[in-house]
């Protein structure tokens, strides 16, 4: 008689086996990749929803208000904003007054924590180039995006003139009273 061999299987506890392994590593990368999602959508987080959008638009007559106040006033201004985009020379004019405290505001067009409000500091005692007020300003340097708004207003809110900045365009930006307001007193 030939003896036939017996062929013992024992089998492997199943965290030895590779299968389980493969078939959970999928699963536990999703979850993974969505914490990681979760942590980069709260870090970049943009401000482009107001937090109370009711009490913005019952403002938002006031803020015509400032426009139409320096469309009267004929106020421009002359932004020119140094290549280290970390300081910047104001020029005004129009009709108002110089010896009056002046803001110039520098808004990120997503993230509300870059926006910058400087006081003017008027060049030079206060000195006059032609027609128009010259003053210094020196804020953070700004970071690197495709435009900013750029604002320049009178420190008790009366009025102001503002204009997108686009950086690829130049250092410089000239604002005016807004465009809606010229073509509705031209209309008038």
């Amino acid at each position: 008689m030939t003896k036939v061999p017996q062929q013992s299987q024992k089998s492997k506890v199943w965290y030895k086996e590779p299968w389980p392994w493969l078939l959970m590593a999928g699963p536990v990368i999703v979850v993974f990749a969505a914490i990681y999602t979760f942590y980069l959508a709260k870090s970049n987080s943009a401000d482009l929803v107001s937090d109370d959008y009711y009490k913005d638009g019952k403002h938002i007559d006031l803020q015509l208000h400032r426009d139409e106040e320096a469309f009267k006033r004929n106020i421009h201004a002359q932004v020119l904003i140094n290549p280290d985009k970390n300081a910047a020379k104001v020029l005004v004019n129009g009709n108002f007054n110089p010896q009056e405290p002046l803001n110039l505001v520098l808004m990120h067009p997503a993230k509300k924590a870059d926006d910058q409000t400087v006081k003017l500091q008027p060049a030079q005692g206060g000195a006059l180039s032609g027609d128009k007020a010259e003053y210094n300003a020196v804020f953070k340097p700004l970071p690197a995006t495709h435009h900013w708004y750029v604002r320049v207003e009178d420190a008790g809110g009366k009025w102001r003139v503002e204009d997108k900045w686009l950086v690829s365009q130049g250092n410089a930006v000239n604002l005016k009273p807004m465009e809606k307001l010229l073509s509705a007193s031209a209309a008038q």
